[in-house]
């Protein structure tokens, strides 16, 4: 059964679970008819066009995969990898793209939009087009079925959704699109042992090592999160990192001008770090001057009150990475 049965079947219980417990107590063997409060019918509207409604969701997102289905024989029939801006068939997909996003924010909604064939034509898109805005739709769209959804990440990695995502993010120059391919990503690969192989088989850690060039702050946000987050959940993936240079590119990033994302690279750093006395030498090389941007960066936010007051966990990691790396003077680099 499809999971809009089920959860229908759950609300119809809740509407009747609420009339039950907002009743008026009536002694037992007596009646007392009284006609419902207009808060209570109102309230009683309201949820049956919940009810109607969530019975239709599988049903849109049927109609929105067989426009997508649609379109990709058209597509494939007329031989195209780009829709101009005034083709309808662009518009179309584009409208079935946003409709499925409202709708699979709900799990059960996600599954159902897998089962029913949906998930494989999205990969499509992101496999075929090199239209800008339906990636970035596309990409949204796998992200938020796999995000904390094992079955969904399971059925993603079926579908080899990770070869195409990490082949967008190095053939798109625009920063949204990769943005946008990091987030899918890292939906899909945070918590999924075999997403994270198929991500490391595709030589993922390169790839997305090599992004944190682009001078991009949502790209670097995005990026360090994962970073972080992985170390975070699976420490044994640090020297996997470490060996692909995570370490001198979040360095390398810091000696930019101040900027909001640097917070997330320190936060990084400070987890790859953490235990860790490889990654602690490596940040420890002189051509990073990485003690140099910590000391800058820390300066910078005690020598103005409303940085200080904003930035509490930044100058946090700071302090953190300054004694974690720095604290030996002793130390050099030449004497490990």
């Amino acid at each position: 059964k499809m999971a809009d049965r089920n959860r229908r079947r759950i609300n119809i219980e809740g509407v009747l679970r609420f009339a039950l417990e907002h009743q008026d107590v009536v002694p037992a063997g007596e009646f007392n008819y009284q006609p419902a409060s207009e808060d209570r019918r109102t309230w009683l509207r309201a949820a049956l066009e919940f009810l109607s409604s969530a019975e239709s969701e599988i049903d849109r997102l049927k109609a929105c995969t067989e426009i997508l289905k649609k379109s990709e024989i058209k597509r494939n029939d007329r031989n195209i990898d780009v829709y101009g801006d005034s083709d309808e068939d662009k518009k179309l997909v584009l409208n079935a793209l946003e409709e499925i996003i409202e709708i699979i924010d709900q799990i059960d909604n996600a599954r159902d939009f897998c089962t029913i064939g949906g998930f494989k034509y999205v990969v499509n898109l992101i496999k075929d087009i090199k239209n800008v805005d339906i990636v970035i739709l596309a990409c949204n769209v796998i992200a938020t079925v796999t995000q904390n959804n094992p079955s969904c990440q399971e059925f993603a990695v079926r579908c080899d959704v990770i070869q195409p995502l990490l082949t967008a993010l190095q053939n798109f120059n625009a920063s949204e699109v990769k943005v946008k391919c990091v987030y899918a990503l890292s939906s899909l690969i945070r918590d999924n042992t075999k997403a994270l192989e198929s991500f490391a088989e595709n030589d993922g850690f390169s790839i997305i090592v090599r992004c944190l060039q682009v001078k991009a702050p949502k790209l670097r946000t995005k990026i360090a999160f994962l970073c972080k987050a992985l170390c975070t959940y699976q420490p044994e993936l640090k020297d996997v990192l470490l060996r692909v240079g995570f370490v001198d590119h979040l360095a390398v990033v810091l000696q930019d001008p101040h900027d909001a994302y640097h917070g997330y690279v320190l936060s990084a750093l400070s987890v790859i770090t953490d235990d860790h006395s490889p990654s602690i030498e490596a940040c420890r090389q002189p051509h990073l001057e990485l003690e140099k941007s910590l000391r800058s960066i820390k300066d910078l936010i005690l020598s103005n009150s409303e940085l200080r007051e904003a930035q509490q966990e930044e100058l946090h990691y700071c302090e953190k990475l300054i004694t974690c790396c720095f604290a030996d003077d002793s130390f050099t680099v030449g004497n490990r």
